[in-house]
């Protein structure tokens, strides 16, 4: 198993060493990046290949919490623990799908016991999405009709105005469905480029820079999808783990 990718966030320096140390114990995971406030952590998660967040709750200009609820909306299978001095957000945390919360003082047990938990719903959800992915099929529905368009036909998917496009092999359907719930059917080839681009990876030709974004072309296609320049390095990650596999 590769090591699980974690991102840590916390405004208090000694809370995150602590868990620096006891995490860099555990060779099951890697510490990736480490942020002092929501905002950092949001961007953090959009540039890095994340797996785990460990996130305090109360922080100055934008909460742990509402820090996670933004990163869901582009990175839907993140996982996340939240460690903070307060026991009141417990409710909010779990109906977010937080895999634990755990109140400060961190106790290194405890921690442990949320990081194996957390281990075990990502090799949980990485043997179903290799069992169920075949021949798995995107449903959606355009005007009153609806369409079951497999996954290896779909070139990639453009949000337009209120509408997404979804561009096959053989025909473009229009959706009035939201980019983020197309977002969560697809599977590990399937990448948000862009806030309104959804690209399969396996269909990319090519990749040329314009300006400050990334045009992404297809083989016998003549549209693009873009691909924004905060997530260019991880999409070059991930193209070289498709060629790999």
């Amino acid at each position: 198993m590769k090591p699980i990718n974690v991102v840590i966030v916390d405004d208090n320096q000694n809370s995150l060493e602590i868990l620096e140390f006891f995490i860099g114990e555990l060779k099951e995971f890697q510490i990736i990046d480490t942020c002092n406030s929501g905002e950092e952590l949001i961007d953090s998660v959009m540039k890095n290949k994340v797996d785990l967040v460990i996130a305090d709750i109360n922080m100055p200009k934008k909460s742990g919490l509402d820090a996670i609820k933004e990163c869901l909306e582009f990175s839907p299978k993140l996982k996340f623990i939240f460690v903070t001095g307060y026991n009141e957000f417990a409710v909010e945390a779990f109906a977010i799908s937080a895999v634990d919360y755990i109140v400060k003082p961190i106790e290194k047990i405890r921690l442990y016991k949320a990081l194996e938990r957390a281990k075990a719903q990502l090799l949980a959800e990485g043997a179903d999405s290799d069992e169920k992915n075949q021949n798995k099929r995107l449903s959606v529905r355009s005007n009153s009709s609806f369409y079951y368009i497999p996954f290896e036909d779909i070139i990639f998917i453009e949000k337009s105005g209120k509408k997404c496009i979804i561009y096959t092999t053989n025909q473009s359907i229009e959706t009035y469905e939201n980019i983020s719930d197309i977002y969560k059917q697809l599977d590990q080839n399937f990448y948000r480029t862009h806030r309104s681009y959804i690209v399969n990876l396996r269909m990319l030709s090519h990749i040329t820079p314009k300006n400050e974004t990334y045009f992404a072309y297809f083989t016998n296609h003549e549209k693009y999808a873009h691909i924004s320049k905060l997530k260019i390095n991880e999409v070059q990650e991930l193209l070289a783990q498709i060629t790999k596999s």
